[in-house]
């Protein structure tokens, strides 16, 4: 039979189209030829993979990727199909894995069997997994060692910063200056050195001659040792002579004359006696203290007043004597009386304590000294009573009178009450 050019043409085409759709397919790594199981995975991110991506078990190549796209339910997760021409069983369980399968970012998806006894049939979805790719795992690896050079670089800049405050203008003069003290140190060192060596070798002969001396004591010692072991036995006879002293009787008279003194000290505590009845009363104190202040004032005023107490004359002419006692004493106008404490080279504050207790002090400056006196008085008694008051604190104290605000002698005043 003979066929015709139009059958051979259409035989051709044919043939063509199918050696075409075959190419098309095992390009895509798909064997039209063989039979396959589909199986499904669902992923949230496939990381970059692609259709005819190999699918491998254990390294071997069983399948491919034939489709990827978006799930129905519009959630963004892909479904990647996997479409296998082994026959080898897959169990429950097994998960496929998009995993990086050189150092130039390729995928593959591994399978990984599940160990359950149930195995999965076709169109079946698989557990997903997502292995890092490998410049997160290059970040992972290099994320410690970049975190430490960070840490580092902290380091550093404060080292740095730390250098730079102490290197400052200051602490380099200051560095160097110690530096400097440190060379004179040395200086002086050796200075001191060759000091000391002078002086070492200049006195040789004065450390012989003291070593000389020390030979010449020890052998003198050493000379005299009967001399010392009879010095020794006096001590000891001086010891045993102390030793046979009555010394416990020297003790009992001690002790008795402590509890004599005992009794003594007893009764005058106990105010037996003139001596206890002193110690002990305090009305006898008070008494005595106080004629002892009613003396003074008697004596201040005979200091002052002398004629009141005492006139004496070798020769009576014939002129009338007049006392002016105590009580004929009157006070007059424009005259006033003043008690002068004290007087110093410098001033005296007008509150020192030893102004205490006494009113009305004033300061006058005269003649380059300070003077301290009392406020005025009017009443000649009134002031004696101070005079006599203050007196015990200043011996030194003087009665001052004036007549009109200025000082007049007492001599003046009293022929002023007289008239």
């Amino acid at each position: 039979m003979k066929l015709t050019k139009t059958s051979k043409i259409g035989i051709l085409v044919v043939l063509s189209l199918t050696l075409l759709i075959w190419g098309i397919n095992f390009l895509k790594g798909r064997d039209i030829f063989r039979t396959e199981k589909v199986f499904y995975a669902r992923y949230k991110n496939v990381g970059g993979l692609t259709a005819t991506t190999l699918v491998t078990l254990n390294g071997l190549k069983i399948g491919y990727v034939r489709d990827i796209y978006f799930a129905e339910d519009l959630s963004g997760d892909l479904i990647v199909k996997i479409a296998l021409h082994n026959n080898f069983p897959l169990p429950a369980g097994t998960s496929a894995q998009i995993a990086s399968s050189d150092l130039l970012g390729s995928k593959v998806v591994k399978l990984n069997l599940g160990k359950s006894a149930t195995l999965l049939n076709a169109n079946d979805t698989l557990a997903s997994q997502m292995d890092a790719d490998i410049m997160q795992q290059v970040n992972e690896q290099i994320a410690p060692i970049k975190a430490k050079a960070e840490r580092l670089i902290e380091n550093m800049d404060s080292i740095v910063t730390a250098a730079s405050r102490i290197l400052n203008r200051n602490s380099q003069s200051s560095i160097t200056e110690s530096i400097r003290q440190v060379n004179l140190t040395m200086i002086n060192l050796q200075n001191i050195t060759a000091t000391l060596n002078e002086v070492i070798s200049g006195q040789k002969k004065n450390l012989s001659a003291t070593i000389s001396n020390l030979n010449d004591i020890t052998g003198d010692l050493k000379g005299n040792s009967s001399k010392l072991g009879h010095i020794m036995g006096n001590f000891a006879t001086f010891s045993d002579s102390l030793k046979n002293l009555e010394i416990n009787k020297t003790v009992v008279h001690i002790n008795s004359s402590v509890a004599s003194l005992n009794t003594i000290l007893s009764k005058i505590d106990t105010a037996n006696g003139t001596l206890g009845l002193l110690v002990n009363d305090p009305g006898l104190y008070q008494n005595i203290s106080s004629s002892t202040e009613n003396l003074n004032r008697l004596l201040v005023d005979l200091r002052l007043n002398p004629k009141r107490y005492v006139h004496f004359s070798a020769l009576n002419l014939g002129r009338k004597i007049n006392v002016t006692t105590l009580q004929d004493t009157q006070d007059i106008d424009n005259v006033t009386y003043k008690v002068q404490l004290t007087s110093s080279a410098t001033p005296i504050s007008l509150t020192s304590p030893v102004f205490k207790g006494i009113e009305g002090i004033f300061e006058m400056k005269s003649g380059g000294y300070y003077y301290y006196l009392t406020a005025a008085e009017s009443s000649f008694d009134k002031i004696r009573i101070i005079l006599n008051k203050v007196q015990n604190a200043f011996p030194e104290a003087l009665l001052k009178c004036y007549h009109n605000g200025k000082e007049v002698s007492l001599k003046n005043e009293q022929k002023m009450i007289k008239k």
